[in-house]
């Protein structure tokens, strides 16, 4: 995303070739639950490449900034003034330290070694998916899927989103369950015309839907 801004209203900005490296002070939270999505707040500095426009008096300002969270990119959610990123980090990593990553649309990165440690999380004993009537393929749908067992009412993790061979289903990882519940728009398309829907988070706990027919 690049934003235009006007050279009237800004008190110190200036076309420059050798930007700094922007730098991460700070991930907060420092630690999730595996179990959990978790939205972090990352505190950085973020020199933003600009151009000038003399002859329009505008400079551009190139917003564009990334998140990674070891090799997992995560969804930029917004950036504050002062350079504080939000992002959304899904159930779907494994225990352990990762490196936090920060890339911004030049390509300049800042690294905070193991900057984000995800513990043991609490997790359902399985998931049911509410009946899927006759749908249409590459066409969206809605489908409800609950948590079940202990720990049930309180997850609010991902799962992973899958159909049997020969087909496709979009997305391959759902929205974060909300007390126990997920109801998420999905897309389907398959070889195969009776299909179902399978969902498995990261300690392998399954559900799958009722075959439904494809047309």
């Amino acid at each position: 995303m690049k934003k235009l801004v006007s050279i009237a209203a800004l008190v110190l900005l200036a076309a420059c070739q050798d930007w700094p490296e922007p730098v991460i002070r700070s991930v907060s939270p420092s630690e999730m639950r595996a179990s959990e999505a978790t939205v972090l707040d990352l505190d950085a500095e973020l020199p933003l490449p600009t151009v000038v426009d003399y002859s329009k008096g505008t400079l551009e300002v190139d917003t564009r900034v990334s998140v990674s969270i070891g090799t997992l990119e995560v969804p930029t959610l917004a950036v504050s003034p002062e350079g504080v990123i939000s992002t959304r980090v899904p159930s779907i990593l494994t225990p352990g330290r990762y490196d936090v990553k920060v890339t911004l649309g030049d390509g300049r990165t800042a690294v905070r070694p193991g900057g984000l440690t995800v513990v043991e999380g609490e997790w359902p004993e399985g998931y049911s998916i509410d009946p899927i009537g006759p749908q249409r393929r590459l066409e969206p749908f809605t489908v409800t899927v609950r948590a079940t067992g202990a720990n049930a009412a309180a997850f609010r993790g991902n799962v992973r989103l899958e159909t049997g061979a020969g087909g496709t289903i979009g997305p391959r990882v759902s929205e974060p369950f909300v007390d126990g519940v997920l109801t998420q728009q999905v897309v389907v398309d398959s070889v195969q015309s009776n299909v179902a829907i399978r969902v498995t988070d990261l300690a392998g706990h399954t559900g799958t839907s009722n075959t439904f027919t494809l047309q």
